[in-house]
């Protein structure tokens, strides 16, 4: 399966390095999600990490870039996945391609879940020690986000892809810095504008 993150930006060794030290900072079984997983080597690569002590879920369509919900269709919200489309098979995005690669690796703590993302996209998960939200464009960010944020525990890190730099969507950085980062139950873990990531911890 295939990590767009790391190939692209390396932003993906950020997210695994903290998913790896909480094996050892956490007590008990771990759970996290990633929202936006394109073709699911993100995920992939978490449960194989976590097997036996954690569980990872899994958001996209599934389908593709979601456009429709672009501010409009020139937008670079709209069109950021063209270039990664052309270069991969779309039929490796769909759902059942990658259950089934994962089910080939004994991978059933990584659970998939299809469908855009809405309020109550996570209302079956109690808890999360860990979340990515990667969705690309500003009206998915800040559902995402909410689907989420009252999940994530005392310590748990939640990454931000697409923030940094100001000028790469600039919507996303000046939601990032001016709505989430003044919520007050954040503190600042990073960011870094060579892997488009910024990273937070749940402090309250």
């Amino acid at each position: 399966m295939i990590i767009l993150n790391e190939i692209g930006n390396k932003a993906h060794s950020v997210c695994l390095d903290f998913c790896t030290h909480m094996l050892t900072d956490v007590k008990g079984p771990l759970v996290g999600a990633e929202l936006g997983i394109a073709y699911g080597g993100g995920v992939e690569e978490i449960g194989k990490l976590w097997k036996g002590r954690g569980t990872i879920y899994g958001f996209d369509t599934f389908e593709g870039h979601p456009k429709q919900l672009a501010k409009s269709k020139d937008d670079f919200e709209a069109t950021c996945m063209d270039l990664w489309y052309k270069n991969f098979p779309q039929e490796m995005l769909s759902y059942e391609y990658q259950r089934a690669q994962l089910d080939k690796q004994g991978l059933d703590n990584v659970i998939l879940k299809k469908g855009l993302i809405n309020q109550h996209s996570c209302d079956d998960i109690p808890d999360l020690n860990y979340c990515l939200l990667d969705l690309d464009m500003y009206t998915s960010m800040v559902v995402a986000y909410e689907a989420i944020k009252n999940k994530m525990l005392p310590g748990s890190y939640l990454f931000f892809h697409d923030v940094v730099p100001a000028t790469h969507l600039p919507m996303i950085h000046d939601w990032f810095f001016d709505v989430v980062l003044v919520d007050g139950r954040w503190e600042l873990v990073g960011t870094n504008e060579d892997n488009f990531i910024a990273g937070v911890r749940r402090i309250k």
